[in-house]
């Protein structure tokens, strides 16, 4: 009986007689949700059936998706087709960037199915990918959450071994205005793409072409890029097209009406002249070719500054792109358009919006696309993932989404705009807890604002936050308006006892813990690990509140409870600028070390702060500060503090033993080959200064050094190469192929030095 109803159920939509007006409404119902949720027999069993739906109604697509199958580039595979129903098995792995991924290749009418374990099965003792060394995880925060959702939603259907509930086919019904309003013209699918296009194109003839393009999955943005290039091309101009990967381009490419694949990543467009069919006919024999050619962010195309071939650089999916790329694309080309896509199972691109729009010239235009295409407006199952996955405010239970709230909030913010920071603090309080200890209304606010300050927040990255138990959650809120917070994770102590030795051997690396094993290995003392400390790992303030003290207010107090809770040290690693090794310096952190690559998703480099709250953890400092000093000293070896001499011998050692990086020990090569350069004698251990008086560890020290600069200096070509400030594998590659060695790529050039070293330690 309840497989009869729930086979009726979805086929409704594709029958006669499902709304009131008793016609075929393929095109006239929302779409809809429906959980499967049982024993692994009983899952099997509904599947089986769910199958030889397309046996009753033959022009229904069904697709049937895993987790495997949307792993990495197979998701934008996926992605590229339509279906009527579409089924996520998430019994062995859930995440909800999935989820919305498959949400979105679903029409209007038609259906997501997930396939789910029973509820308390559900959320106890899972197994997740995130979890740090030493925690367990008993209970998911997010997936209770999620199930309650689902549960509170009227859209939602539920086929359990239970019962099966399913909502009236009349209450997914569209609203007849909003069917009334869909766009007709032949060419564009809304109104808004229409206005879109000839915006682009009126300021691309006036040859002052600088846009910004944002819209939520769906709503045509790929399809107004591909028709906007093929109007361009088709008077003759040339186009860059960039963007991440060149699969995340095929939809934009699609679009046109000819093209002629010259390789995987160009495509040549011909060209036919927009003009009357009189002056089509007649200019058809001699209308040039127009081009549009993908390129990768990095490509010298982009930064040529005396390009004459190209006319238009066009950057889809920007926020997946280093913002200094996306600024540096926009200082190169004087013709450009941006597009990105705000809402979907990339992740909320607020963060990156906020940061860019400030940067962009005076002038650009920043068009936005609202209607929704694939399916109708107002669409439920949107509604419920964005609110649910990506934190977007909507009107949930227990909180209040009326005009006169909204408006409340506005007046409150701008109240305490205008005190002063000691007014606002006197005015708020201070917490640190769980997020289990959060209720719906704060989490909604604290997500919020973590996005707002972070370059692109996926709905995976949401996930990891709630339900790692390494996690603490701080927030400043007035009157139950969340104005700051701030993510800690707890990192070190008994989780990393057994392991510590081999972390600062470089032998192994746990999950998590990332302060903790970054300081570990930069100092090379296996004590590090075993301290306690708290990283701040995200902090944020409500964009009208910022530079007034908000931050450094909730970071003091962050120290206040870490003294309370006997924790050795707090520190945090964010993408170096000048603005924030200021701030963090000025919060009493020290700068202890700086990475060597760029973020991808910031372009900027890492940057690890510590701030020591005991004897052992300052001394620890002590020594992070002294070996980065050294690096950029004119001291000759011998001058350099034991302290340091140490750590640049056993980092040395590790790598010739394979347990640690070539870009690792980079600056020390760098340092010892500007030694041996300046000074090929031997050092002597009578001249170190009084300060490293000389002990036999130092004459050990000291006899390492002079055999690796006897190793340099016999091979000179190594003072050469390692003099370079940064670590370049091709020029690596080539300098050892000019002097004998066979090396095949960056572990067979990493094992070429390691062989040339290695002797110095034998």
């Amino acid at each position: 009986m309840a497989l009869t109803q729930l086979r009726e159920w979805l086929l409704a939509p594709y029958s006669k007689n499902s709304c009131e007006n008793g016609s075929r409404v393929t095109t006239l119902l929302h779409r809809r949700m429906l959980v499967i949720s049982g024993s692994n027999s009983f899952c099997e069993a509904t599947l089986s059936n769910l199958r030889n739906l397309t046996d009753e109604v033959s022009s229904l697509s069904i697709s049937n998706l895993t987790g495997n199958a949307l792993k990495g580039k197979m998701r934008k595979q996926v992605l590229g087709v339509e279906c009527d129903i579409a089924i996520l098995d998430c019994r062995d792995a859930f995440k909800p960037g999935d989820i919305m991924a498959v949400a979105g290749i679903v029409k209007r009418s038609g259906c997501l199915i997930l396939i789910c374990p029973k509820s308390d099965e559900w959320v106890e003792n899972i197994s997740v990918p995130f979890l740090s060394e030493g925690f367990t995880l008993n209970h998911s925060r997010y997936r209770s959450r999620f199930i309650k959702n689902l549960r509170e939603n009227p859209y939602v259907g539920f086929h359990t071994e239970i019962e099966t509930v399913l909502p009236d086919i009349s209450s997914y019904c569209v609203k007849q205005e909003s069917i009334h309003n869909e766009h007709t013209h032949a060419r564009f699918r809304s109104k808004e793409q229409e206005h879109a296009y000839y915006q682009l194109h009126q300021a691309y003839m006036l040859n002052c072409l600088n846009a910004l393009i944002t819209a939520p999955r769906g709503r045509g943005k790929s399809s107004l890029l591909g028709l906007f290039i093929d109007s361009v091309i088709k008077e003759g101009k040339n186009v860059l097209l960039t963007s991440e990967r060149s699969e995340n381009v095929t939809h934009v490419l699609s679009r046109f009406t000819e093209s002629e694949e010259a390789d995987k990543l160009n495509v040549k467009m011909y060209m036919s002249q927009v003009a009357s069919l009189e002056t089509r006919r007649a200019k058809q024999q001699t209308a040039p070719k127009g081009l549009v050619k993908w390129v990768p962010p990095d490509s010298e195309l982009l930064f040529d500054i005396e390009n004459t071939k190209y006319d238009l650089v066009i950057v889809d999916e920007a926020a997946s792109m280093p913002l200094p790329v996306i600024k540096r694309i926009i200082a190169y080309n004087p013709q450009w358009v941006l597009s990105t896509t705000l809402l979907g199972y990339e992740g909320s691109g607020k963060g990156f919006i906020h940061k860019l729009i400030p940067s962009l010239p005076k002038g650009t235009l920043h068009l936005t696309l609202s209607t929704s295409l694939r399916w109708a407006e107002n669409d439920p199952i949107e509604a419920f993932l964005n609110q649910t996955c990506l934190f977007e405010n909507g009107c949930v239970k227990g909180i209040d989404c009326s005009a006169n709230s909204q408006s409340s909030i506005q007046k409150t913010i701008a109240s305490l705009t205008s005190l002063d920071i000691s007014e606002v603090l006197a005015a708020g309080e201070f917490t640190i807890c769980s997020f289990e200890d959060v209720d719906e209304s704060m989490l909604q606010q604290i997500m919020s604002l973590l996005s707002l300050a972070h370059y692109q927040t996926t709905p995976d990255d949401f996930m990891r936050l709630m339900d790692s138990p390494d996690v603490l959650v701080v927030t400043f809120k007035v009157k139950d308006l969340v104005l700051a917070t701030a993510i800690i994770n707890i990192e070190g102590g008994d989780y990393l006892s057994d392991l510590a030795l081999d972390i600062a051997e470089g032998k192994r690396r746990p999950k998590g813990h990332l302060g903790a094993q970054r300081l570990t290995l930069l100092s090379v003392d296996f004590k590090a690990a075993t301290q306690s400390y708290w990283r701040i790992n995200r902090i944020a303030v409500h964009p009208k509140l910022q530079n007034k003290g908000i931050g450094g207010q909730l970071i003091k107090k962050i120290i206040e409870k870490a003294h309370e809770r006997a924790i050795d040290a707090i520190s945090t690693s964010y993408g170096a600028t000048n603005r924030l090794d200021g701030f963090w310096s000025s919060n009493g952190f020290h700068i202890v070390d700086y990475g060597r690559k760029p973020n991808k998703a910031s372009g900027e480099t890492s940057a690890l702060a510590v701030l020591p709250l005991n004897k052992y953890t300052g001394e620890l400092v002590e020594k992070a500060l002294a070996l980065k000093a050294s690096f950029l000293s004119s001291l000759n070896l011998h001058e350099l503090p034991s302290s340091v001499l140490e750590i640049y011998i056993n980092k040395l050692n590790h790598f010739t033993q394979g347990t640690r990086t070539l870009d690792d020990i980079w600056p020390i090569l760098r340092k010892l080959s500007s030694d041996a350069k300046l000074r090929p004698e031997a050092i002597s251990d009578k001249q170190e200064n009084k300060g490293n008086s000389g002990t036999e560890l130092l004459s050990a020290h000291l006899y390492v050094l002079n055999k690796l600069k006897k190793i340099m200096n016999t091979q000179r070509y190594l003072i050469s190469l390692f003099e370079a400030s940064d670590m370049n594998m091709t020029l690596v590659r080539e300098v050892l192929e000019d002097n004998g060695f066979k090396v095949n790529g960056v572990k067979g050039s990493t094992a070429a030095i390691r062989a040339i070293l290695r002797p110095a330690f034998e």
